[in-house]
């Protein structure tokens, strides 16, 4: 969903590299929900396991790079060989750790997105000579490469976001577990530091308390909805005066471009003290758990357009918010580590 992103740069350039990099993040990200044993299992719907996935992505991205820089600096010499090994044969002769195969897809994408930053509109425009032939092989590749990725990745989202994987006690339990871990980043803070002390940029704890409250409040409204939530209906019914108690309102998080949205989110609630703040959450997390235990299976299971080119289910939600609560909480506990927050258990 909508939350934090790299910048881009403008141009036909920076649309292309934001779109490579959104749509590897989104197949990138639910990796981490993997147990050791299921990187080289074959349970994706391709007949693959995930580390040949991540390893063919990997090697498209490099393939195609080096066509599209091959096109825009044709150097003397043999043009980019055709592969001969089918996509099927790479996958099952892939040994190496799964440390390595993230790496290098990792670094592999990186430099696609590098690619398209450093391009002129004219340069992704222009026709080109490949493989004997003009067309416009750069525009072509960078269009399709964010698809290529996309493909996989919802085999992958299949497999990670699946009900039966997870059962609904294990996936509340990890929903609560992450939720638990916030409040235990702040216990023992005192409201002036939470208020005064910036911990993520200019952000103090209080603003990104509000952050991640603002972004369950939407999944609150989703589940309230779901599944008769997707994204042309929320926006037909949101009334734009951005609203946070708005019942049918969901203006105030739609927008391009994602600081601005976050700006909004943050404005609309820049009043809140910490109690209020703190309680928001509280109440939030019991009713989207509330509302989820009332939801059948199949209802859980259900793929909707929660978001701008963003599909899911209930267990994705539940997932990915939970790893939106992890990554602020370990930005408080880092702030903490450095000194710049003191628990009152610890001052002298």
């Amino acid at each position: 969903m909508t939350q934090q992103q790299p910048e881009s740069s403008s141009g036909l350039g920076g649309e292309h590299a934001e779109k490579l990099r959104r749509s590897y993040l989104n197949f990138r990200w639910p990796l981490f929900l993997l147990r050791p044993e299921e990187h080289t299992r074959p349970c994706l719907e391709s007949g693959w396991s995930p580390i040949a996935a991540a390893a063919h992505i990997a090697y498209w991205d490099r393939y195609q790079l080096q066509r599209m820089q091959a096109a825009v600096n044709p150097e003397p010499g043999e043009p980019v060989p055709v592969p001969v090994e089918t996509n099927d044969e790479r996958a099952a002769s892939e040994s190496r750790s799964w440390e390595a195969v993230l790496a290098e897809a990792d670094e592999a994408r990186e430099a696609l997105i590098l690619f398209a930053l450093s391009l002129s509109d004219e340069q992704i425009e222009a026709e080109y000579v490949d493989r004997g032939k003009s067309s416009r092989i750069v525009k072509q590749l960078l269009e399709r490469m964010p698809q290529h990725v996309d493909e996989h990745a919802k085999e992958v989202h299949q497999y990670c976001f699946a009900l039966e994987r997870w059962g609904r006690a294990r996936l509340f339990e990890f929903y609560r577990r992450h939720f638990n871990s916030l409040l235990d980043a702040i216990t023992g803070l005192t409201e002036e530091s939470c208020i005064t002390v910036p911990v993520c940029g200019r952000w103090t704890v209080r603003d990104l308390l509000c952050h991640i409250l603002a972004w369950d409040q939407f999944i609150l409204e989703l589940i309230k909805r779901w599944p008769d939530a997707s994204m042309p209906e929320l926006r037909a019914k949101g009334s734009g005066n951005g609203a946070v108690d708005g019942e049918d309102d969901f203006s105030q998080w739609m927008g391009e471009d994602v600081d601005s949205v976050n700006a909004r989110l943050q404005g609309s609630r820049a009043e809140l003290t910490m109690i209020e703040v703190l309680d928001g959450l509280a109440t939030c997390h019991r009713r989207i758990i509330g509302r989820c235990r009332k939801l059948s299976d199949e209802e859980l299971c259900t793929e909707v357009e929660y978001d701008r080119g963003e599909s899911g289910n209930v267990v994705n939600l539940l997932v990915s918010m939970s790893a939106h609560t992890a990554d602020h909480a370990a930005e408080i506990y880092a702030a903490r580590a450095a000194g710049k927050l003191v628990p009152l258990r610890l001052k002298r």
